[in-house]
């Protein structure tokens, strides 16, 4: 786990499957992006959110994604009782 500032980078599984439990967010991966067939795009579907073209993942599916195409995950550090607005994320490519 890497932190500068407010903003922690992890690869460890353990640890984003954790922060995603706890918003109860399910891994999935997106088959359109604007307009376009996309295989491994991956991100987070909160409670009460669902777009089209969205399929859910076993988090076994997901992290072979994430691993497959080196990816790193990156949020913000913040007090647990923000959680409910501390959906902010993202994936980018491992800088290690």
């Amino acid at each position: 786990m890497i932190r500068d500032n407010n903003r922690i980078a992890t690869v460890d599984h353990e640890d984003i499957q954790s922060w995603a439990e706890a918003r109860r967010a399910q891994p999935v991966r997106l088959r359109r992006f604007e307009g376009e067939r996309v295989e491994s795009r991956i991100k987070f579907r909160f409670p009460e959110e669902e777009y089209a073209g969205e399929e859910d993942l076993s988090w076994d599916e997901f992290f072979d994604i994430f691993d497959r195409e080196r990816l790193e995950f990156v949020f913000e550090d913040i007090a647990d009782e923000a959680v409910e607005s501390g959906n902010l994320y993202q994936f980018q490519p491992r800088k290690y």
